[in-house]
């Protein structure tokens, strides 16, 4: 079998302002707990969440509406003020410097947003007294969308790669994808890969090819020669 070749196509210019947010049940506790953020019990809130649920792009609305600078969080600054946002923070982590930058915004001296996919107990922590001080810390989760949200994410997602497809194709995409917010990031990443290696618009057929490659539901293949009558003669 060939072996099949994928590129990072992700997008310069994602658009994260407060316009392009699609908002829903699913993140309503999040957008209310950074509503909220001059009176974080300690100056620091864990927003969590599975991957393309908008984190990023809450930190940026954040950020844009009350000023503040991103940090990495692999190697932290010392003495840090303002209001700040650590993103990926379960990932690779200077725990020393998260352990005095918190303290610093316990003590009032900053606000510290902190992102990552999972909680803190599902890290691998050495330090004690930052697992403690991390636990201690309001955590607040994106949950899983829902049609709504889950079509503005499609569309969005569609719209930082330049691609414009309708809303006829968005909910064939929905009927057949994983309904998650990491699904519809996989599948637009897909989407886009096999448009830009193909010099093809993102229609109907290739849509279906690239559901097929990702094995997106087990009837597929049932729902595709459904699709292949359905469809043939017309125009996508």
């Amino acid at each position: 079998m060939a072996t099949q070749l994928w590129f990072d196509f992700t997008p310069s210019d994602i658009c994260h302002d407060l316009a392009n947010f699609c908002n829903g049940r699913s993140n309503a506790d999040a957008r209310s707990a950074l509503n909220r953020w001059r009176s974080w019990a300690s100056g620091a809130v864990l927003l969590v969440g599975p991957r393309g649920c908008g984190k990023s792009h809450l930190a940026n609305i954040w950020l844009q509406t009350n000023g503040g600078q991103k940090i990495s969080a692999a190697a932290i600054p010392q003495r840090l003020d303002g209001n700040l946002v650590l993103e990926n923070a379960d990932q690779e982590l200077d725990e020393e410097g998260l352990f005095h930058l918190m303290n610093r915004a316990n003590s009032g001296q900053a606000k510290l947003l902190i992102t990552a996919r999972t909680g803190p107990r599902g890290w691998t922590l050495q330090l004690g007294d930052l697992r403690s001080r991390l636990h201690a810390t309001e955590l607040v989760r994106i949950d899983q969308p829902d049609d709504d949200v889950l079509s503005c994410i499609l569309l969005k997602l569609c719209k930082d790669r330049s691609l414009r497809p309708n809303q006829r194709l968005i909910q064939y995409l929905m009927e057949r994808m994983e309904r998650s917010s990491e699904g519809a990031l996989r599948l637009v990443e897909a989407l886009n890969a096999k448009s830009l290696e193909t010099s093809r618009p993102v229609n109907m057929k290739l849509a279906r090819e690239t559901l097929l490659q990702l094995d997106e539901v087990p009837e597929l293949l049932t729902l595709m020669q459904t699709d292949g009558a359905k469809f043939s003669g017309q125009k996508t």
